[in-house]
Formats: structure tokens, C-alpha cells, sequence
């Protein structure tokens, strides 16, 4: 995976968790929408959010997701799986979206970036 793509896909995977936790915040985890298409292929974010909006303990959640991306062997491609799986867990937890941001990007070495971090009143509004 190229740093191009795999900057691409950290963006996306900050843009949909924040988006997610911003909404879960302000109306309940049951109003999210998981695209059942990528939660069928197993995509590790709408997986786990299907499992979160149908109720599942977050325990049992981290446990399926954790053995998915311990299955992955490419490092870059298991640290962007580990994200959305901890994106999951915190909204779950209702966390909230600076501190979910601060956490995402810790995995990373990649800067803080102003334009992609919640505004202060705790909404997303991510880039598009």
C-alpha cells in the first residue's frame, strides 16, 4: 500500500468515525445506519456498527473484530482495521469526537490536522 493510499483510507475511516460518533452522541447509537453491503464483505467499521445497532455487548464486538484483523498480515492494512475496530468501541462508549479524533490519530504518525478535527461545539463537519 502506497502512503497515498493509505492516507486516503485514514481519512475516510476518520471522516465516517466521527461522522458516526457526532450522530450517536446527539440521537442514540440506533440511529446510525451501517451500509449492510460492506457489513456483509466484513469492511471492519460497518461490521461492527451493524453489530452495535443490533445491541451486541461490546465485548462480543471487540472479540469478532479483533480476530478478523488479526487474520490481516499487512501492517499498514491491520492498523487501519485496528482503528475502525477502536472507532466502534468508543462510539459504542459515547465518546466524545476530540477525543475520538486524538485516539484515532494515535495510531498513526501523521500530524493533527485542524481542518479534519470536530469543531468545538463537538459536531463533525468532515472534508469532502
Amino acid at each position: 500500500m502506497t502512503k497515498n493510499e493509505f492516507t486516503k483510507q485514514y481519512e475516510a475511516i476518520i471522516n465516517r468515525a466521527l461522522t458516526c460518533a457526532g450522530i450517536a452522541r446527539r440521537e442514540g447509537i440506533l440511529s446510525l445506519s451501517p451500509d449492510r453491503e460492506k457489513a456483509a464483505q466484513r469492511d471492519i467499521f460497518e461490521y461492527g456498527l451493524s453489530f452495535a445497532v443490533d445491541g451486541y455487548a461490546p465485548e462480543l464486538i471487540d472479540k469478532i473484530l479483533s480476530n478478523i484483523v488479526e487474520q490481516d498480515k499487512d501492517q499498514q492494512t491491520k492498523t487501519l482495521k485496528t482503528m475502525q475496530k477502536e472507532a466502534i468501541l468508543q462510539i459504542i462508549a459515547g465518546i466524545n469526537t476530540h477525543i475520538l479524533y486524538a485516539i484515532l490519530n494515535s495510531y498513526t504518525n501523521m500530524p493533527l490536522d485542524e481542518d479534519t478535527e470536530p469543531d468545538t461545539d463537538g459536531q463533525y463537519e468532515g472534508q469532502d
